[in-house]
């Protein structure tokens, strides 16, 4: 009787048939229904029909199966003591962690004990500045994620690269972009990776530029683009190579890159929220986001040391 009790609970837990079909311990059955329990009173159980025009443009109100299926990450559902309600399958794919072994536990369990500080004030935040300057230009109405940089556990990286001396193994690097739920104590989050500071591997879109810098964030390359955005037009010829790129930033949003400068040197790879970079040495500003990477290579003669900037701009 009890078996069958427990085979029929498997039936209704928020899992694909292929995993609850497997053999899953009952006290782990019991977690999983516990954080179904507490998802299903969260979010109800009114749920509107879809229509043709939900699947083909999408809907702003729910997630669907096809949505976190084109997530180039992975969705994540926390309540108010961070345990994690729900997770998406395709933790499997960018972590190796299973969602099942995932749910029902909490979120900081996963996290890098040296970025579970970040997390937690993050979670905790107040609206970014970042909402602040999109509901000043009429872009939104509504609160702005939270964003912030962390290590989360991965079978996938048990070794560090060669050429990142200073990695974190058994990590990896994520996004996370976390925004409140539909109960002011839950949190909902996106997780991107970062990509792999394997510059060869970065794509470089149209509307974006590469800096490269020392240790120090002095300037030791440049492409074309850069050069014509941040160069002193009052001198033509002159070059933002040997600048420091703290003197490239509006004095305002300085604090996203003292934030970067600090917290690359652990991560390895960072994504910075949106920020304002001078235009030509200029009393104009404009707004960028960047991919950012510490790149070491070390060779029998020398240590290399460098950061390299991908900024995309608004």
């Amino acid at each position: 009787m009890e078996n069958f009790e427990f085979s029929q609970l498997a039936k209704e837990l928020p899992l694909a048939r292929a995993i609850s079909g497997q053999h899953i311990d009952k006290t782990t059955m019991v977690r999983l229904a516990t954080a179904y329990i507490k998802l299903y009173n969260i979010f109800g159980q009114t749920r509107r029909a879809y229509t043709n025009a939900d699947y083909y443009y999408g809907s702003d109100s729910n997630w669907t199966n096809n949505h976190l299926d084109l997530l180039d990450g992975f969705f994540v559902i926390l309540d108010r003591r961070g345990d994690v309600l729900y997770i998406s399958e395709t933790i499997s794919i960018y972590l190796g962690l299973s969602q099942v072994e995932m749910t029902g536990n909490p979120m900081v369990d996963y996290i890098h004990e040296q970025d579970v500080n970040c997390f937690n004030s993050v979670c905790t935040n107040n609206p970014s500045r970042v909402f602040i300057l999109f509901k000043a230009l009429n872009y939104c109405d509504r609160y702005w994620p939270q964003m912030c940089n962390v290590r989360v556990k991965s079978s996938l990286t048990k070794r560090a690269n060669k050429d990142a001396v200073r990695a974190s193994p058994g990590y990896k690097v994520l996004r996370l972009e976390i925004t409140m739920g539909p109960n002011p104590n839950t949190r909902m989050i996106a997780c991107y990776p970062m990509p792999t500071p394997v510059l060869s591997t970065v794509t470089i879109s149209c509307n974006s530029f590469v800096i490269i810098t020392s240790i120090d964030l002095r300037i030791t390359y440049a492409d074309e683009k850069a050069h014509q955005l941040l160069r002193n037009d009052f001198y033509p010829d002159s070059n933002i190579k040997g600048l420091s790129f703290y003197t490239l930033i509006d004095v305002s949003d300085s604090d996203v890159i003292s934030k970067m400068h600090f917290d690359i040197f652990n991560l390895g790879a960072y994504k910075t929220p949106y920020y304002r970079m001078i235009l030509n040495q200029t009393s104009q500003t404009f707004y960028v986001e960047s991919n950012i990477f510490r790149h070491t290579s070390v060779s029998s003669k020398q240590f290399n040391d460098s950061i390299t900037f991908v900024s995309s701009i608004l």
